[in-house]
């Protein structure tokens, strides 16, 4: 009866070793893995405590309009993400409690040679959106348009 238990318990330490691991990278190429990677939920934050959303990473150009409060309850969660090999930038939205007032959300990349591209971005959590970087400092803003019928450029990194 206890060898039982010990090949059912041998079986699920395999399987959870095992999980996610079903394709295998070919011969002499690297598996890239996500540099850069933050994840700022932007909204109100207590006057009290110091906000990392605020600082970190961010950038603010004169023809760019200045980052935005989001209304109190309604925050929302960006995460960008670096790939070390290619350079591109994946912008991924990972909900927040405003997200059900979310109408429309676009993403702007405004690349280090000067070009400038915007994207919509869906309100689903995990939806992403990719661009191609450059090997310069890319900075990545995102605006949501939300029911009140404001919208919010709330979000902004820039990432080297």
């Amino acid at each position: 009866m206890h060898t039982q238990y010990f090949v059912v318990g041998l079986l699920v330490v395999l399987a959870i070793c095992t999980a996610g691991c079903t394709q295998t990278a070919p011969a002499g190429t690297q598996t890239p893995t996500p540099q850069a990677t933050q994840v700022v939920t932007a909204g109100p934050t207590p006057s009290a405590a110091p906000s990392a959303t605020s600082t970190v990473g961010t950038t603010q150009s004169p023809a760019t309009p200045a980052l935005q409060t989001l209304p109190p309850g309604q925050d929302l969660a960006i995460q960008v993400n670096r790939d070390p090999l290619n350079r591109d930038l994946t912008v991924i939205f990972n909900g927040g409690r405003g997200q059900g007032a979310v109408r429309a959300m676009e993403v702007t990349v405004v690349r280090s040679d000067g070009t400038t591209e915007t994207r919509p971005l869906d309100s689903r959590t995990g939806s992403e959106v990719v661009f191609r970087g450059t090997r310069g400092v890319d900075t990545v803003s995102v605006s949501a348009r939300l029911t009140n019928g404001n919208t919010y450029r709330f979000f902004e990194q820039a990432v080297k």
